[in-house]
């Protein structure tokens, strides 16, 4: 069989690593377009318990492979934050990554099982040609994904842009965290929210979130990210954490949520976050990734044909994909009023309420 990916993100790694190894005679080919958004990965993923599973059924060494350069906290609580109240509560069991080191792991494996790496952007003339000369064009390329444009209205996919606007960053201290961190902080502007995850003892990678309508309003009015840092600094600093984060020269992101109706059309297919895409919060992104690749792989293992095989595909992922889609939508629509919702509650209550959309 000839297999063509587009995208080389973990959805198009994962998928192309578990394939080739159950059937080393297929010839797998992924084509990653260079220097693409960092938005499409993020700088960081959180492995739990189902992601760690999948990755031993590729490799039963991968802690060691995707660890060996750096000591990795074992997280298990979350800590939630307002001005003037916390709360820790337990965490699904997990480890965070960075982006690079993962994205080496992963290419790393691929390779070494026989999969053809092309660095090359893929044209919608050269998808045609390759939909022809592949018996399956697997779409891994992101939440703007050429291969779910071009094929849209066969897919029936939608996108809703959150009234939302996040950027990545650093924060390395001498602070000890083991924590994953969730905080919704008051400012003049309206609401500041901080989700981070740590990488080593003192160093989290960090997502810093706030309506369009706070970045467009007083300090932050016209202003990058980096050049919000030390505002952002003083607000987040403000209940006895240590905040010093640096810029990863990103802009302000509005995020995007991807949903399709169907998961492929004739011999092409979307995998991750060409097909869905979640707010981070849900934590469902790595995960969403990997199962819709491993679901994929058994799919065509257990099918005689491909057209058989991919509906199995589709029914499958439909029905995981139907609680956790309904969940991010429900964290957006209430993310996107959470000034608003800040502003009409007593201080006491604000920490439960920011809770209530996070367990």
């Amino acid at each position: 069989m000839n297999i063509s990916i587009i995208g080389g993100g973990p959805a198009g790694l994962y998928f192309a690593t578990a394939i080739k190894t159950l059937n080393p005679g297929f010839d797998v080919s992924i084509y990653e377009a260079r220097n693409e958004s960092v938005n499409s990965f993020g700088l960081g993923y959180t492995l739990q318990k189902l992601n760690t599973t999948l990755l031993e059924r590729l490799d039963p060494h991968y802690f060691e492979g995707l660890f060996a350069t750096e000591s990795t906290p074992l997280i298990t609580k979350a800590l939630f934050k307002t001005h003037n109240q916390c709360r820790l509560t337990n965490f699904s069991e997990g480890y965070s990554v960075t982006r690079t080191n993962l994205m080496r792991y992963l290419r790393e494996n691929a390779l070494s099982k026989g999969v053809t790496i092309t660095e090359q952007k893929i044209t919608p003339n050269r998808l045609n040609q390759l939909q022809v000369s592949s018996d399956l064009l697997v779409g891994a390329d992101g939440i703007s994904s050429i291969v779910k444009k071009h094929y849209s209205g066969k897919i029936k996919s939608k996108v809703k842009t959150a009234k939302l606007r996040f950027s990545w960053f650093i924060n390395e201290t001498s602070q000890v965290k083991s924590e994953a961190c969730f905080y919704a902080f008051q400012a003049d502007e309206g609401v500041v929210m901080l989700t981070s995850y740590p990488l080593t003892r003192n160093k989290q990678v960090v997502i810093i979130e706030m309506t369009e309508n706070c970045l467009n309003k007083g300090k932050f009015r016209g202003k990058t990210p980096a050049q919000a840092v030390p505002y952002l600094n003083e607000i987040l600093s403000s209940n006895g954490d240590q905040i010093d984060l640096k810029s990863a020269n990103l802009p302000w992101y509005s995020f995007k949520m991807n949903t399709t109706e169907n998961l492929h059309y004739k011999n092409v297919a979307l995998l991750g976050d060409s097909a869905y895409s979640f707010h981070y919060s849900a934590g469902q992104g790595v995960t969403m990734a990997f199962t819709m690749a491993y679901t994929l792989t058994q799919c065509l293992q257990k099918n005689t044909n491909i057209q058989s095989a991919l509906n199995h595909y589709n029914q499958a992922v439909q029905l995981y994909m139907k609680k956790p889609l309904e969940d991010s939508i429900s964290v957006i629509q209430w993310l996107e009023k959470i000034d608003q919702y800040f502003q009409s509650e007593e201080e006491s209550d604000l920490l439960a309420l920011f809770m209530q959309k996070h367990i």
